[in-house]
């Protein structure tokens, strides 16, 4: 065993655990915006911060293993840069968009200064669904990338179709959360 054998496989293990990651965000989000009442949405909020301890040691891994594998192997393939700047982009997109969100919205549980209806408004907002499915889709186009080694073009394509496919699977999060609160949401006659 040597150092590249070790590199390759923190390499590989961070690239799983981004998309176990990426599953527990799923059905983080599902939760946030299904929630009935502040305790639900507290909980799925809580539970959000727990992210941070999948992602940041997962991004560490791909980053660093992913640069120290290419310069290794001298890779000057097209793929290669590209797929370390959609990594990024990931990075810069969960922490502009979805770490601001979810920022504001703990901050403002913890203060009790807002009420239920406009915490889920802020939660509901697409903000959280795009920023979580134009990244889901771009782990995918980058597996992608590390897989089929494609040139220039068809690496970007990859990656803006997998972006895109991530986006369509984030709208359909979006109406299984919109079931689940309307499923529980009493109707007219039990309410009267």
């Amino acid at each position: 065993m040597n150092t590249f054998s070790i590199v390759l496989f923190i390499h590989v293990l961070s690239a799983i655990t981004l998309f176990i990651g990426i599953a527990f965000e799923g059905a983080i989000l599902v939760r946030l915006r299904s929630a009935a009442d502040l305790e639900q949405l507290n909980l799925a909020v809580r539970s959000s911060r727990r992210l941070g301890a999948v992602y940041g040691p997962s991004f560490l891994g791909i980053l660093l293993g992913g640069i120290y594998l290419a310069g290794q192997l001298h890779v000057r393939a097209a793929w290669v840069p590209m797929a370390l700047g959609a990594t990024l982009l990931m990075g810069i997109v969960s922490g502009t968009i979805t770490q601001r969100v979810m920022s504001r919205v703990r901050k403002t549980l913890a203060q009790n200064s807002s009420s239920f209806d406009c915490l889920g408004r802020l939660v509901r907002a697409n903000a959280l669904i795009v920023s979580y499915g134009f990244r889901a889709g771009l782990a995918i186009g980058i597996v992608f990338l590390m897989s089929a080694t494609p040139p220039l073009v068809a690496s970007l394509a990859a990656l803006v179709i997998g972006s895109g496919l991530g986006l369509l699977f984030a709208l359909r999060l979006r109406r299984i959360a919109a079931s689940n609160l309307k499923a529980s949401q009493p109707t007219a006659s039990a309410r009267i």
